[in-house]
């Protein structure tokens, strides 16, 4: 093998989100005959954790070059200044260090396996100073490493991990990494950094002063040589000590959180339901601390638990990583192509060995749908806890597919479980998952100021003429179908009639126009989110400006080309690391506000927005469930929330009024769907007769007495 048949090889590389040693170093260290790193700081501790690596590379008759640096301090450049030969000194400064680091646990394992590498001339280590000892901040802070397999390819990185265990694993920390096959940049800079790695191993780059290792602190460490040394197992009191380190990491604890009362109901009774159950939650009520809270519990009371956590989306899956190593939790992120199988295939060895007792993964959807996890968790089945997250999206035909395994151990979280349109899904989240532990509503955590209240502005706006033909038109094909909508799944034509007419409703070119007025209030606030929806405008005989562009890119270019704002786009199609930027502006106030499809409908915790303008809401009650509880989360310095809500109507409510009836029926439909939203949304609002006009308004247009929740579906 060589550094080419290694998967996945990362460009970048973040303590807290990889685990950098395992996904990076140790693999590529596999694969190494040479190895030269220059770093400020060195600790012989990170000789433990990389020893799988290091075995490898010393197997294959492999080189290390070693560049440290001591830790000086304000008292040691002044004794140099006074005259003390600056090699002396710092050689007697490294000799004190390495007394100190004698003290650690596993003394003997560290300095064995540092022995054996000097005595065999592995390892040659040396050590750089800045020489221009005037300025007392001076150090050497170099973070550089160079690594070349068998093949003469080559890697290397940069940034600002130093040779620790804290450095790779501890702190935050952050490498970028260069393969010099990959391309000619690669390449260049792999050539660059190893050249100037020579330039300081060899004493000859400017403003560095380079010696030898002390020969006193080699003789000393050379005192823990053993015969018969073993790389790979070094010592079973190591192995024993790291799997118990390890072991205590992983174990699960509420430790300082405090739950809130109902949060700690819920697990009860989720428990009392032999931990299998639904907490139907109100965004921001806390979900995941609660779920989080499940898993200890369960721990507590079973002392051995595999937990899998199923996300809709990637930045959920790296949310709910955040969020579960509060309670002392350490996941593995599975997703995509960042290289998760064979540490999935690892970890379940290890939990199926009894090595460990505990595990946790974080998996999108797709990716436990599609990547045949099924047959790996299989492995260890009883003592499997499946977590959903917006368990709503897991009742679909494909998903539903990956519920056939019996885990014993279940738990849905959703704000709005039951599928809109579809109680045969519906029905088999309730039989997988069991009863609702807990209903914690919106009403109830407004009440209880677990969420903020909110003022509520309806907003209406109509068809114009060529988009009323086509919602007509749709319509017409739409009542044709006839099918059993509490036994049967909606047919696959009906579907794709209803998407086309809801496209229609969301994509109103008057919302924008509207928009746009009500915009002018707000150009010089903060705070801000306008909810698009997933349509383009293919042919718009009236608006040149707005053919063939998307909804959302048409609002983004108006808000920041008429109105001199600070905007930007929150979609799927920004990179994960792009959103997690974005967001942070906004947070800071760099952005006044965010322009999304369907990116923050569930999940994303934004607690900083304060007023939302919703142009797009389909009729289904989860979508704009999800919208307005992502509004109400609670944020220091807002004591409210304001909604306005695009209300989309057919025509005009003065065209309406006179329109004979049988035409007013044809309409109906979409009439009412947006009058249920309305109704809802106004009756927790502060406000609550702002939105009665709105409504009575439309109601005597289309002499329309009451609306019920079948009204949706019509």
């Amino acid at each position: 093998m060589s550094f080419r048949d290694l998967d996945n090889i990362e460009v970048e590389y973040q303590s807290k989100r990889q685990n950098v040693l395992e996904d990076f170093y140790i693999p590529c260290l596999k694969e190494a005959i040479t190895y030269k790193r220059a770093v400020g700081y060195f600790s012989s501790s990170i000789l433990l954790h990389i020893t799988e690596g290091l075995g490898s590379l010393a197997m294959r008759g492999g080189k290390i070059q070693l560049l440290i640096s001591p830790t000086l301090e304000v008292k040691d450049y002044e004794a140099i200044k006074e005259g003390y030969e600056i090699r002396e000194y710092v050689s007697n400064k490294l000799i004190q260090k390495f007394d100190l680091e004698m003290e650690y646990p596993q003394k003997e394992d560290r300095y064995a396996l540092l022995a054996h590498l000097i005595s065999n001339n592995i390892l040659d280590i040396k050590i750089a100073v800045v020489a221009d000892i005037g300025n007392d901040q001076s150090i050497f802070h170099e973070k550089l490493g160079i690594m070349h397999d068998s093949e003469g390819n080559v890697i290397s990185f940069s940034g600002s991990s130093n040779e620790t265990y804290n450095g790779f694993v501890g702190n935050y920390e952050n490498i970028d990494v260069y393969c010099g096959w990959k391309s000619e940049d690669a390449e260049e800079r792999c050539i660059k950094k190893e050249s100037r790695f020579d330039m300081m191993w060899e004493d000859k780059e400017i403003g560095l002063c380079v010696i030898p290792f002390p020969k006193t602190i080699k003789e000393e460490i050379l005192k823990y040589k053993k015969d018969n040394f073993d790389y790979v197992e070094l010592d079973k009191n190591l192995v024993r000590y790291l799997n118990q380190r390890e072991h205590q990491k992983a174990t699960p604890s509420t430790g300082k959180i405090q739950l809130y009362d109902y949060q700690n109901q819920a697990i009860k009774s989720w428990v009392e339901h032999n931990y299998r159950g639904i907490f139907d939650m109100a965004t921001g009520t806390g979900k995941t601390f609660t779920g989080c809270g499940a898993i200890c519990e369960l721990y507590k009371n079973k002392k051995r638990v595999f937990s899998i956590i199923v996300c809709p989306y990637i930045h959920l899956v790296d949310q709910w990583a955040d969020d579960v190593r509060k309670f002392n939790i350490e996941p593995l992120l599975c997703y995509g192509n960042n290289g998760y199988k064979k540490k999935l295939e690892r970890l379940i060895r290890k939990f199926k060995r009894k090595t460990i007792d505990f595990a946790c993964i974080i998996i999108t959807n797709q990716s436990f749908y599609k990547d045949n996890i099924q047959n790996q968790i299989s492995k260890v089945l009883n003592d499997t806890l499946i977590i959903v997250d917006e368990a709503h999206n897991f009742g679909a035909r494909m998903i539903s597919d990956c519920m056939e395994l019996d885990y014993p151990y279940r738990l849905a979280l959703s704000a709005t479980l039951d599928r809109y349109g579809d109680p045969v899904g519906t029905q088999k989240l309730y039989d997988f998952f069991g009863d609702k532990c807990i209903t914690y509503d919106l009403e109830r955590a407004i009440k209880e100021k677990k969420l903020t209240r909110y003022y509520y502005y309806p907003v209406i706006v109509s068809l114009d003429d060529e988009e009323l033909d086509q919602y007509k038109e749709l319509s017409e094909k739409i009542v044709s179908y006839h099918y059993n909508r509490e036994k049967d799944e909606m047919p696959e034509g009906l579907k794709r009639l209803l998407i086309r007419r809801a496209r229609i409703v969301a994509g109103a070119k008057n919302k924008i126009y509207k928009l746009l007025e009500i915009m002018k209030e707000y150009k010089k606030e903060n705070n801000l989110l306008i909810y698009c929806g997933a349509i383009k405008y293919n042919s718009c005989e009236m608006n040149e400006d707005i053919d063939g562009k998307k909804q959302i890119t048409i609002v983004c270019d108006k808000l920041i080309n008429e109105l001199n704002m600070k905007v930007a786009k929150f979609t799927a199609e920004e990179s994960t690391e792009m959103r997690r930027n974005i967001l942070s502006a906004y947070k800071n106030k760099e952005l006044q506000a965010l322009v999304a499809i369907k990116c923050l409908d569930e999940g994303m915790n934004v607690p900083a927005i304060k007023t939302a303008f919703i142009l797009a809401s389909s009729t289904n009650p989860k979508e704009y469930i999800q919208r307005r509880g992502r509004v109400l989360r609670k944020s220091e310095g807002k004591d409210f929330a304001v909604i306005y809500d695009f209300i989309t109507i057919p025509r005009s409510l003065d065209e309406a009024m006179a329109l004979p009836a049988i035409y007013k029926q044809q309409e109906l439909s979409l009439i009412k769907k947006e009058l249920y939203r309305l109704e809802d949304f106004a009756k927790l609002s502060e406000n609550i007769y702002d939105s009665i006009n709105a409504r009575d308004s439309i109601k005597e247009a289309y002499d329309i007495d009451f609306i019920t929740e079948e009204d949706l579906y019509d």
